[in-house]
């Protein structure tokens, strides 16, 4: 496997940990993945039921546990660490607003369309945005919009198809289609993403049902830079 690039950050490993929520995805399985060279991710979904001491109400319970999780992921490794935040959250800006005040690497958003993800970006923030996406429409309806209203681009897309366990909005009929196949996405979105190369070189993820070292070669010869894996993790 070979590294690749979001945005200045190298990767050396193609692989990104999926964000599972409501104590999953925290710093401890962060951490363990980031310290073998991938992309390890904690999911913003449920922090606050896992820091019911903390001060405020829930929504301020959530965000002083974001910040716990990504300290306490920044001190066991010197890897690469993101967040998982669900557009669908109620608290979704304030906990982008979070996730970037902490420096944290890379923030994923998906479950809804984060159009307007650029805004919550800083002068001095070096954080890399990535949207998650289930179709090549939803990706270029996402570049054109940052592209237009931010001058910015994705700096990586995550395709998850319909056997993701995340909030895609696929129906039950779909899952064996071979036309919403994770294996027909990766092509349209690699399209949509070389059609911007001369602005950005933006690495296309693929996500979904993958567990193998032959599923992430066959995702890898039909364009994707790496690939996001996250239910294969619960079992370690």
């Amino acid at each position: 496997m070979k590294p690749f690039f979001i945005g200045n950050i190298e990767i050396k490993t193609p692989i990104i940990q999926g964000g599972m929520g409501v104590g999953i995805s925290l710093s401890g399985l962060a951490s363990a993945v980031a310290n073998e060279g991938g992309i390890g991710v904690i999911s913003c979904a449920g922090l606050g039921l896992l820091y019911p001491k903390g001060k405020g109400d829930y929504t301020e319970k959530c965000i002083c546990g974001l910040k716990e999780e990504i300290r306490k992921a920044r001190q066991k490794t010197k890897g690469i660490i993101g967040v998982n935040i669900m557009v669908a959250l109620s608290n979704y800006a304030e906990m982008v607003r979070t996730a970037i005040s902490e420096k944290i690497d890379v923030v994923f958003a998906g479950a809804g369309l984060p159009l307007d993800l650029p805004l919550y970006l800083t002068p001095e923030s070096k954080t890399k945005l990535v949207p998650i996406v289930s179709s090549s429409r939803a990706a270029k309806i996402i570049c054109d919009k940052w592209q237009k209203n931010f001058d910015y681009l994705p700096d990586a897309i995550v395709v998850e198809g319909p056997k993701a366990g995340g909030h895609l909005g696929f129906k039950k009929e779909q899952i064996q289609d071979e036309k919403y196949a994770l294996e027909s996405l990766i092509p349209e979105v690699v399209a949509i993403a070389m059609s911007y190369k001369e602005r950005k070189d933006i690495p296309v993820i693929a996500a979904g049902g993958i567990s193998t070292g032959e599923d992430i070669a066959r995702f890898m010869q039909l364009g994707a830079s790496a690939v996001q894996m996250g239910s294969i993790f619960v079992t370690t």
